[in-house]
C-alpha cells in the first residue's frame, strides 16, 4: 500500500490504474488474480527500492524456507502451491541448486556462467526497459 502514496512519480497511470484494481477486488486477489509475473516482479523490485528490509524479510527468506522444503521433500512427482510472490525466488534457488537457467531470465547473447554477472540487476533492468516500452506504446 505504500507504494501507492507516490503519486508523483513518473508512473502515475500504472498507480492509478493497480490501485483501481485494488479496490474494486480486495489485495489478496489482487496479488493472486490480476497480475502477471512481469507486474509481480515489478511490485518485488519496488519493495527492494522502497522497503528492502521488509522485501528481505518477507520475500527472499520466504523464498529460501520454501525451497529448502521443496527440495528436501520425498517422492517422484511434488505438487506445490505457493503465491505468486515465492514463485521466481523459488525459480531462482531451484535452477541456481541444480545449474539451470531460470525461465525468466533470457538473454539472447547469451552469458558465461563463470563469469561475475548480475542476474537480478539484469532483470531489473529489463523489467524497467519493458515496461518503459509499454507505456510508450500505449500513450501512443
Amino acid at each position: 500500500m505504500k507504494r501507492f502514496q507516490y503519486f508523483n512519480s513518473r508512473w502515475i497511470n500504472e498507480t492509478l490504474s493497480n490501485r483501481q484494481k485494488l479496490e474494486m477486488v480486495g489485495p489478496t486477489a489482487f496479488s493472486e488474480k490480476c497480475l502477471d509475473s512481469n507486474q509481480m516482479n515489478w511490485f518485488i523490485q519496488s519493495a527492494d527500492v522502497f522497503f528492502p528490509k521488509v522485501k528481505k524479510i518477507m520475500v527472499d527468506e520466504k523464498d529460501e524456507t520454501l525451497f529448502r522444503k521443496i527440495d528436501k521433500a520425498q517422492g517422484e512427482k511434488i505438487v506445490v502451491v505457493v503465491n505468486q510472490w515465492h514463485m521466481e525466488g523459488i525459480e531462482h534457488h531451484w535452477a541456481h541448486r541444480y545449474g539451470q537457467v531460470p525461465r525468466s531470465v533470457d538473454f539472447p547473447e547469451g552469458i558465461n556462467p563463470i563469469g561475475d554477472m548480475d542476474l537480478r540487476e539484469g532483470l531489473f533492468q529489463r523489467l524497467y526497459n519493458n515496461l518503459g516500452r509499454e507505456i510508450s506504446t500505449a500513450n501512443s
